[in-house]
């Protein structure tokens, strides 16, 4: 059995999986951070968001970062936190 993903989780794996990202954070709907860079903005230019359910990523890449792919891994990440 697969252990469900935790914003904890999503946070150490998206820092992983992509090294081209500068700060994430994984907030809830009413905007609480729950885990990540607290610093981050709900909105602003240069960062991607992706949103589930229940939850919203938000990451700033690092200047050249490929943003096509970013936005992909946070959107899958996204929908598996619900």
């Amino acid at each position: 059995m697969m252990a469900a993903l935790t914003p904890a989780l999503a946070v150490r794996y998206l820092a992983e999986l992509e090294p081209a990202l500068e700060a994430v954070a994984v907030r809830d709907r009413n905007g609480a951070t729950l885990a990540g860079d607290p610093s981050l903005p709900a909105s602003a230019e240069g960062l991607l968001m992706a949103s589930g359910a229940g939850h919203v990523v938000i990451a700033r890449p690092r200047p050249g970062a490929f943003t096509a792919l970013v936005g992909h891994d946070l959107e899958a990440v996204a929908r598996e936190l619900g």
